[in-house]
């Protein structure tokens, strides 16, 4: 039976009629799905790359081309909230930041860590003890070359007076991995100057699926209610093997490249009038085995000194309680982390040195 002209056109007009209503119907699920969940009705976003971004790294940060991942700005929900620029608060105060204050940035020790509430960490009581606002612009899980990379990036943004850089010695050692749980940049020394090697993006592609069968998957994750309903029935398909944390080292000078960072670092805050200050913090296991700070601390607070950067060493202060008795140190730690107590001695420990550098002229880079 052949079909004449008005019955084909008639046939092609009801399939996309057909086809037109289904899209206007999935259309208003989603645009009402989106409205009742309280996701942005128009976002052009896609569901499914926020997905992995949030299985890979989790509520309190978040992929950063340049550091591999940085603090989310305005979290709350827990004693750990930031405010813009994914700065920690120090407690209930104003949100605006004004040119003129102390920076810190580090890892853990100087974030502080979830256990520890905004005005328990080291930064929060410093600002307290020196009566000058203290930005808390450290993130966990640095290294020392993101820290030095983020204290580089915030400098513009903030202004600061002074920029405190902390480090302990697990985060020079971080410095050889190319990989902490997630890709992280890294440096090379090549011929004596720095090479950068950026993270690797979390969106991996998957070798095992074709090509079309990706870009497909990719497509579908602009829709918020595929996002929720192959999340459930598929995870595998949908998010693959997003969340699992891999290591990787490479092969350089952890210690060397630091020390290359922080001459770099004196360089532009010297240029742009910043004081410089690096406090070097350690973990319970060192103080109480070591008479002296390990060998990659030593090295890198030798460089800093040669450079002309002010260095503030809390060993002596925490071998002092260590030497004494050794069950009042571990009150000074929490979690493998410092205690709102152990942070309370490293801002005096700082204030001290401060307040001697405030009164000394600056130090200038050596040659």
């Amino acid at each position: 039976m052949r079909l004449d002209a008005s019955s084909l056109l008639g046939r092609i007009g009801f399939v996309a009629l057909a086809c037109v209503l289904a899209i206007a119907g999935f259309a208003a699920i989603e645009l009402g799905y989106r409205i009742h969940s309280q996701r942005p009705a128009l976002s052009l976003g896609n569901w499914r790359e926020w997905r992995i971004e949030y299985k890979t790294f989790g509520p309190r940060v978040k992929f950063d081309p340049v550091l591999g991942w940085v603090s989310r700005e305005w979290h709350e929900g827990d004693s750990r909230n930031t405010i813009a620029h994914g700065i920690r608060r120090n407690k209930d105060e104003r949100d605006e930041i004004a040119p003129g204050a102390i920076l810190a940035v580090g890892g853990g020790f100087t974030e502080g860590g979830l256990r520890v509430d905004d005005d328990e960490t080291w930064p929060a009581q410093l600002e307290s003890l020196v009566g000058t606002r203290v930005l808390n612009a450290a993130v966990a899980g640095y290294a020392t070359d993101q820290i030095v990379l983020r204290a580089e990036q915030l400098l513009p943004l903030v202004r600061p007076k002074m920029l405190v850089i902390g480090f302990v010695g697990d985060e020079i050692a971080r410095a050889a991995l190319s990989s902490y749980g997630v890709s992280k940049p890294y440096f090379t020394l090549e011929t004596g100057a720095l090479a950068y090697h950026p993270p690797l993006s979390f969106m991996v592609p998957d070798a095992a699926t074709p090509p079309w069968q990706a870009r497909v998957r990719g497509l579908l994750g602009y829709s918020a209610v595929l996002d929720v309903v192959l999340g459930l029935v598929a995870p595998a398909y949908w998010t693959g093997n997003a969340g699992q944390s891999v290591f990787q080292k490479i092969d350089n000078d952890p210690a060397g490249v630091t020390c290359a960072l922080l001459q770099r670092l004196k360089l532009r805050t010297d240029a742009d009038g910043v004081r410089l200050v690096l406090f070097m913090q350690h973990g319970r296991i060192v103080v109480m085995q070591k008479a002296e700070p390990p060998d990659d601390a030593r090295r890198v607070t030798q460089c800093a000194k040669a450079t002309g950067i002010e260095v503030v060493d809390q060993f002596e202060a925490l071998r002092a309680v260590a030497s004494a008795d050794p069950a009042p140190l571990r009150e000074l730690y929490r979690k493998g982390l410092m205690s709102p107590k152990g942070n309370q001695q490293a801002a005096e420990v700082l204030a001290r040195a401060i307040h001697q550098v405030a009164l000394a002229p600056p130090a200038a880079a050596k040659p």
